[in-house]
């Protein structure tokens, strides 16, 4: 059966997304990713005209899909918390309520997982051995970060906060707090597959631990809107 591009592309793309995962970019052979979904060469080049065209879909397919569903999730938090008319004030204690609960929800859908850790950091890795890499990877990356500030934003407005830093830095470290729990947290799976009865480390950060850096950032980085601002 003749596949339209569309559904070649998208099985390429999922195709490629694995291999990545599973051999790392140096291993990222067209053959495997040929092989992985189904296609000969010459479906891939009626698609492509090279790899790098096919990584590149890749990586802003995968980053617009945390998106989408960051807006999601936020929009949905958005909606439980404020039905009606906007509050006027928001304490300090209610505030950081609100914003566990939203973090929370948004660690439960989102569903970082091994997979995505490993693409993210095989991302990183080729952009710094990489220069021409790096500038693709860079634009999409920020588009990401922007987006991850944009909810940021939005959590913090619903609370009645705005920010006193930029934006794109509470991102950037809400994004690497976020990213090392999820790497943590594959090691300790790991750990529990070999060693069942793995003994606890200092090293290991816990749920609590990382709920309340990322609470006490948002917090420490913005104030209440009714706040006077000194001149």
């Amino acid at each position: 059966m003749v596949r339209s591009n569309p559904e070649t592309r998208s099985r390429l793309v999922a195709a490629t997304r694995e291999v990545i995962v599973s051999h790392g970019f140096e291993g990222c052979t067209l053959e495997r990713i040929c092989q992985t979904a189904g296609f000969t060469r010459g479906a891939f080049y009626s698609n492509f005209t090279d790899k790098d065209a096919l990584f590149t879909l890749v990586v802003r397919e995968e980053y617009a899909r945390v998106i989408e569903l960051l807006d999601a999730v936020t929009r949905e938090w958005v909606a439980a918390f404020h039905p009606g008319a906007r509050h006027t004030s928001c304490p300090d204690e209610a505030a950081a309520e609100k914003l566990t609960d939203a973090l929370l929800r948004t660690r439960e859908r989102l569903g970082l997982d091994r997979d995505f850790l490993v693409l993210h950091n095989e991302l990183l890795a080729r952009a710094a051995r990489e220069p021409e890499w790096a500038m693709q990877f860079m634009e999409i990356n920020r588009d990401f970060v922007v987006g991850v500030g944009r909810a940021l934003e939005l959590m913090l407005a619903e609370v009645d906060r705005v920010p006193v830093k930029r934006t794109e830095a509470i991102a950037q470290a809400v994004i690497g707090i976020t990213m090392r729990y999820t790497g943590v947290s594959v090691w300790r799976d790991r750990l529990a597959d070999v060693e069942a009865e793995h003994h606890r480390r200092g090293t290991m950060l816990e749920l609590d631990d990382i709920l309340d850096l990322v609470l006490t950032l948002l917090m420490a980085s913005s104030r209440p809107a009714t706040e006077d601002v000194p001149e």
